[in-house]
């Protein structure tokens, strides 16, 4: 990472709010900054889904391990080019792989960045920047053709009005998006943190064109089913990734 900022072998996960603790201050219950529970997002909370317990951040990170283990084992790398690998390489081109391709995500900012470090060149840049950028998206300082997700605090700001007039295909989402991005090094539908409706110009490529012509690896694979394009029985999958995996970890626990 750069200067003042986290390595890049740290794994940022999602905080974790226990109930019975909510209310409490604790050392040991310091879930940290959850940037993801904006004003806006009341219907991605706990409360709004009937006290339902939905955290997976275990099991992203029981799959990032596991990617990151068939990465460095891979029989792609020679013996040389795997004494010169690391894990912080490894997790950053994983990371950077993320939001850069089918196709490349291009953010504009809205209601997260002060005025005061808007348009100027940081030492230490602003947490909802780095993560986009450490995902491999491209961070725009305005409303332009070419942009594809509009990441807000809330909705109905003038960026936004502007992308849904100006830009058909943009999507406009909650922080919890670019945060589930992060914590999951995967990249996570946008549907259940979109706002308002949905572009009809959907901002994707084709199935077609998703993968090159040499073929999809394991991790796009993995990136093409959390797409921010729309799947029959999207959830399903995802529930059935889940269920896979964890039914894995509990057979090589055995």
């Amino acid at each position: 990472g750069r200067k003042q900022e986290p390595p890049d072998n740290l794994l940022l996960v999602k905080p974790y709010h226990w109930k019975p603790f909510i209310g409490y201050a604790d050392v040991n219950n310091a879930s940290g900054n959850d940037l993801s529970k904006s004003n806006d997002v009341q219907h991605l909370s706990c409360e709004g889904m009937g006290g339902k317990e939905d955290d997976v951040q275990l099991l992203w990170t029981a799959d990032i391990l596991r990617r990151l283990h068939d990465r460095y084992y891979s029989i792609a790398l020679s013996q040389e080019e795997r004494e010169v690998t690391t894990v912080p390489s490894l997790l950053q081109s994983m990371r950077k792989e993320t939001l850069l391709r089918f196709p490349q995500a291009k953010i504009v900012f809205s209601g997260l960045i002060p005025i005061s470090k808007q348009n100027k060149q940081f030492e230490i840049r602003p947490q909802v920047v780095r993560y986009a950028e450490e995902l491999g998206a491209e961070v725009l300082p305005g409303i332009s053709p070419e942009a594809t997700h509009v990441v807000a605090a809330r909705d109905g700001s003038e960026k936004i009005k502007q992308a849904r007039k100006e830009v058909p295909g943009c999507y406009v989402v909650h922080t919890s998006w670019l945060m589930e991005c992060f914590w999951s090094i995967s990249r996570r539908d946008v549907h259940p943190h979109h706002m308002g409706p949905l572009p009809k110009q959907q901002a994707v490529m084709g199935k077609k064109n998703a993968c090159p012509k040499h073929g999809c690896s394991k991790d796009n694979v993995v990136m093409l089913l959390d797409s921010d394009e729309e799947e029959s029985g999207g959830a399903d999958s995802e529930d059935d990734f889940a269920a896979d995996l964890e039914k894995e970890m509990m057979a090589k626990g055995k």
